[in-house]
């Protein structure tokens, strides 16, 4: 029986990216807490020629979810769209762990701070692992999702062409779109402390028709697994 609680030794030990202090950090480096030791500035991320541009429209893509139902971003045209990169096997995100935005509850909190902004809010999780089989990544992503009481459609990228159209980098990496279908937020969960949600700062920004402030940081966790 597959166990959400397996250690991803690979997950664990080659892909953790520390945040630096004030904001997210990205997979291009850092030193790992548990190992001592720095992760390569050399994994292998988004290789799209013209990522996602925060203030432009943001790439279309229609991706199945893992009980089999077709998402268009088109279909939420006129509401507010939340992206959360997702991996079951990272510590950071899917993996039991303390450090887990879903095992530790914050993304739970987030979706339900994000409702009380606007209660039309979309959010979805893209999975674009592809170092296992798709039917692996399906099985562990609903495994999570049933052992964490995910309720967000976890939308499959295998082969990680949207992925690498959003330039995403880590998991979890966020992006928040507007109604009119621009991308107005790019990067971290939160910044180091946890103390400060970009997310939420970004979707309340735009309800008041404001710029988000960021609106672009660096995101950190596990490296998306290409």
């Amino acid at each position: 029986m597959f166990s959400v609680t397996t250690l991803c030794t690979a997950c664990a030990l080659t892909f953790i990216a520390v945040p630096p202090k004030g904001e997210g950090s990205s997979s291009e480096g850092g030193k790992c807490p548990v190992t001592g030791l720095f992760t390569s500035s050399k994994t292998k991320v988004a290789e799209a020629a013209i990522p996602a541009e925060v203030g432009k429209i943001a790439p279309p893509f229609e991706l199945m979810d893992t009980n089999g139902k077709s998402h268009k971003l088109s279909d939420f045209k006129g509401k507010t769209v939340v992206l959360e990169w997702f991996c079951a096997r990272c510590p950071f995100s899917g993996k039991a762990s303390g450090r887990s935005v879903h095992s530790t509850g914050k993304v739970k909190k987030l979706i339900e701070d994000l409702k009380k902004v606007d209660e039309n809010i979309v959010y979805l999780l893209i999975d674009s692992s592809s170092k296992w089989s798709k039917e692996d990544v399906i099985k562990e992503a609903k495994a999570c999702a049933e052992a964490m009481d995910i309720k967000a459609p976890m939308l499959i990228d295998h082969g990680g062409k949207v992925g690498k159209e959003y330039g995403a980098r880590t998991t979890p990496h966020m992006y928040v779109i507007d109604a009119e279908g621009k991308l107005r937020y790019d990067g971290a969960f939160s910044e180091q402390t946890g103390r400060e949600n970009f997310v939420l700062n970004a979707v309340k920004a735009i309800k008041k028709g404001e710029d988000p402030k960021p609106s672009k940081t660096r995101s950190w966790g596990c490296g998306v697994k290409y």
